[in-house]
């Protein structure tokens, strides 16, 4: 999720209305230690994140 937001400039509202969520659930997992999120929203961002990475990855520099 890090490299849509900081490299794709992709906005965390935007991951979280893709997702179905709200963005407080996308910062309460991103926190530092994460907190309690639902399995269900966490799979919801993670379907989201992959699927954006996936369409997204031509566009990023080969490691």
């Amino acid at each position: 999720m890090e490299v849509l937001v900081s490299y794709h400039g992709i906005s965390k509202l935007t991951i979280a209305k893709m997702a179905g969520v709200e963005e407080k659930d996308i910062d309460r997992l991103l926190a530092n230690p994460p907190e309690k999120v639902e399995i269900e929203v966490k799979y919801k961002i993670a379907v989201t994140v992959m699927e954006l990475r996936f369409w997204l990855k031509d566009c990023e520099l080969p490691i």
